[in-house]
């Protein structure tokens, strides 16, 4: 896994990336992680989901609340608003 996330990432990159982090966190899934599942039925609880979140902010290099996970509840809606997110952090400190 690379430390952080290229300049030029798109949002099935990201996408693949999120599918790989929830199966760390679940490593039990009889199947691979489906993007347009909702996250909470993986059984992540609220440990995994701020040590997920930090992990995403880390990859990214922007903020992540937690409560993303939530409100964007599926890695694919996750991705959407994690890539929105990471552009406007980054104009707004341009």
């Amino acid at each position: 896994m690379e430390n952080t996330a290229s300049d030029t990432l798109t949002l099935d990159e990201l996408e693949r990336w999120l599918v790989d982090r929830v199966g760390e966190y679940v490593p039990d899934l009889d199947a691979p992680v489906d993007p347009q599942q909702e996250l909470g039925e993986y059984g992540l609880d609220s440990v995994a989901v701020v040590a997920f979140a930090a992990d995403v902010e880390d990859w990214l290099g922007i903020q992540v609340e937690p409560t993303a996970v939530w409100d964007h509840p599926t890695v694919a809606r996750l991705a959407a608003y994690l890539l929105a997110e990471r552009e406007q952090q980054r104009a707004a400190t341009a």
